[in-house]
């Protein structure tokens, strides 16, 4: 098995999650969201690879964006959770917690 892909692509399904979750505590914009989580080991994604996402997400109805004028070049796009997005995650954080305690339950043992 190789470790390195299964990470990639836990990450990878994460993700939605992840940056529904950044949005909830405000908008920001794709290079922010990269940036923060560099910070966070397991979580790091290159910045071409957020703003299919949060395309995707905007498809959904679960964010939407707006621009605003930059002291550093072009307006910047920043996205923000839409209501149904709120709604959609507190349901997610909800699967999310239901998922980490039966893993850890399976861990250690406690189903035998």
């Amino acid at each position: 098995m190789n470790l390195n892909n299964w990470q990639t692509q836990l990450r990878k399904g994460l993700l939605d999650i992840v940056i529904l979750n950044l949005l909830q505590h405000g908008h920001c914009h794709g290079y922010e969201m990269v940036q923060t989580l560099k910070h966070n080991q397991g979580l790091k994604i290159r910045e071409g690879n957020i703003y299919p996402i949060l395309a995707r997400l905007q498809t959904d109805g679960l964010v939407t964006s707006y621009s605003e004028p930059s002291r550093d070049g072009p307006p910047r796009k920043y996205f923000k959770l839409t209501e149904l997005g709120k709604k959609v995650l507190v349901e997610m954080n909800a699967h999310w917690d239901q998922i980490v305690v039966s893993i850890e339950s399976v861990r250690k043992g406690a189903d035998k």
